[in-house]
């Protein structure tokens, strides 16, 4: 065995080890020092919500996982912070100089004069006068565009630069509503009688006739590979997109239902109804998971921010509202000259709504009440019929009656894109890959609920948590039991012989009760003889029975 040399009483001894204390830094993990506040703040931003303890957990295997998995899951989140200080874009707003200007008086001709040419390329409008109204879908990463106008024509377009027109239809029947699925490779369009499916070139794929009798709205959930809609009927229904089956077919009991939007945090689907309540949905339960009234007249559209923490609902008595949906508490509202028939929610928190002839957009509208608008357009001879915000681009697409529009809102799209979640630039061997491991990565329906932080956590109070859940059960029966009505059977009473019946039972006569004497009086006699019979004779014991007795001749009569 090898000894160590040991050290001159001259050389000085080694510091000691600092003892690393709460989360390490940062830029410099290995020294062992506390964050900062400014990295607890930039950590903050990518922190995943509170974690699994394996405290009481007694399974060595499970525990073993749990502290793997927490482990995972933090060094995640301290190198997406370290990879902040990479992202080389920052979101930029239109600021006025003086106390005295406003930015929403700033036109788009005067913006596209400011910015460079690139920019200013991305504002035009395009003229289609015979057959709007015309509504508009972007895909996930905002390369490619949707039109379709109401009449039967569809477009499939690069907007970018100009328009330009990869692929057109015209189905010669109405077109209600239209979105792409998973990427610009294929879409679905809500005609006349059936929902159908559409390549990017336009070719028919599928014919979905189980959506009848008319489909009015269309909603895509990208991680579940889902496709909802809802129709006249109210059915909600949702289909697997990757299998073709149907998950689940609803029946929401609201009557027609012509406003959808689904939540991009958690894919619950928000329907919008004629009574002015709005009700969310899953594709695992047949009730409403939640239900607010928010207006007293009907919904007119509905929009929810990139967190699913807000949601803009707007009606037809003019008013527009700013729910929190953690707390299904309003915030605030606004009043409209008219009401609102369409908004949207951009990647940055801005609020965009179309009411007749203009499209306002607020900044920070949201969380606070905001006093002005942050920018309107105007579109004079026109009624906007739907906005959308595009993806990853200071661009609103505003769909009309005459048309196209593409406005330019500085400060709406986010600067800054993920590759694995959205790649603008992806080539198509990119897009190839891409679409294998989200089939690969594809959520079941099941996954779908209010709080998706709860998937992934042990449940160490099952047995209590069941017991609550019979308990409940059983008091909304037995409530439901104490409320209940009685039922007055009235079935065949109103008929002749019933009402004919009635009366003569009511009629006492003389010959209804002789009859009655002489039926008692019968069954008096018949009760006497079966007692004599079973005695024998009165007042003698009774004989056993005897199986010759049969063969005994019966007893003369007395004389006389």
């Amino acid at each position: 065995a090898r000894v160590p040399t040991p050290l001159p009483p001259s050389a000085p001894l080694p510091p000691p080890m600092a003892k690393s204390r709460g989360q390490p830094k940062l830029l410099s993990a290995s020294d062992g020092g506390k964050m900062n506040a400014a990295e607890r703040k930039r950590l903050s931003r990518y922190t995943r919500g509170d974690g699994n303890s394996s405290k009481g957990v007694t399974k060595p295997g499970l525990k073993r996982s749990i502290k793997r998995g927490e482990a995972k899951i933090g060094a995640a989140e301290r190198r997406a912070a370290q990879a902040e200080v990479l992202q080389p874009s920052e979101a930029g707003f239109l600021e006025a100089e003086g106390p005295l200007e406003r930015t929403c008086r700033v036109r788009q001709s005067q913006l596209a004069a400011m910015v460079d040419e690139q920019t200013a390329a991305k504002a035009y409008e395009v003229q289609l006068p015979d057959l709007g109204p015309y509504r508009v879908a972007f895909t996930a990463n905002g390369r490619r565009l949707l039109l379709g106008g109401r009449k039967g024509h569809v477009a499939v377009a690069r907007w970018e630069g100009g328009f330009h027109v990869l692929s057109e239809l015209q189905l010669r029947e109405t077109v209600r509503d239209l979105t792409f699925l998973r990427d610009h490779t294929m879409f679905a369009v809500a005609q006349h009688k059936n929902l159908y499916i559409y390549d990017a070139s336009g070719t028919e794929l599928h014919c979905l006739r189980s959506h009848r009798p008319d489909v009015q709205r269309l909603a895509y959930l990208k991680y579940h590979w889902l496709l909802a809609t809802v129709g006249s009927t109210g059915q909600l229904r949702y289909l697997d997109v990757s299998t073709g089956e149907n998950v689940s077919d609803i029946r929401t009991r609201l009557g027609e239902c012509d406003c959808m939007r689904a939540s991009p945090y958690n894919a619950v689907v928000h329907l919008g109804h004629t009574n002015g309540t709005v009700t969310l949905w899953t594709p695992n339960m047949h009730e409403p998971v939640a239900k607010l009234l928010c207006h007293k007249g009907a919904v007119a559209d509905l929009a929810i921010d990139r967190a699913g923490r807000y949601l803009a609902t707007s009606g037809r008595d003019g008013t527009l509202k700013v729910w929190d949906v953690r707390t299904y508490r309003p915030l605030h509202s606004y009043r409209t000259p008219r009401p609102v028939t369409s908004m949207d929610v951009s990647d940055r928190g801005l609020l965009a709504a179309a009411c007749g002839a203009a499209v306002q957009v607020f900044k920070d509208g949201l969380a606070a009440r905001a006093s002005a608008p942050y920018m309107t357009h105007r579109l004079p001879g026109r009624e906007a019929t739907v906005v959308r915000f595009c993806p990853y681009e200071d661009v609103l697409g505003v769909g009309h009656s005459r048309g196209y529009s593409s406005v330019l809102v500085p400060g709406a799209g986010e600067p800054n894109f993920d590759a694995f979640e959205a790649n603008p630039f992806e080539t198509r061997t990119q897009r190839r890959e891409a679409e294998v491991v989200a089939l690969l990565e594809k959520l079941p329906a099941e996954t779908i609920t209010l709080d998706p932080q709860q998937l992934g956590k042990v449940d160490r109070n099952q047995g209590e948590r069941q017991r609550e859940i019979q308990a409940a059960n059983a008091a909304r029966i037995a409530d439901i039991k104490a409320n209940r009505k009685a039922k007055r059977k009235t079935r065949g009473r109103s008929k002749a012989s019933r009402r004919a019946a009635k009366k003569e039972g009511n009629i006492i006569d003389e010959k209804r009760q002789r009859r009655k004497a002489q039926l008692e009086a019968q069954e008096q006699a018949k009760s006497k003889k079966r007692t004599n019979r079973a005695s024998g004779g009165a007042g003698a014991p009774p004989k056993p029975y005897d199986p010759l007795d049969r063969f005994v001749a019966p007893p003369a009569p007395a004389p006389g």
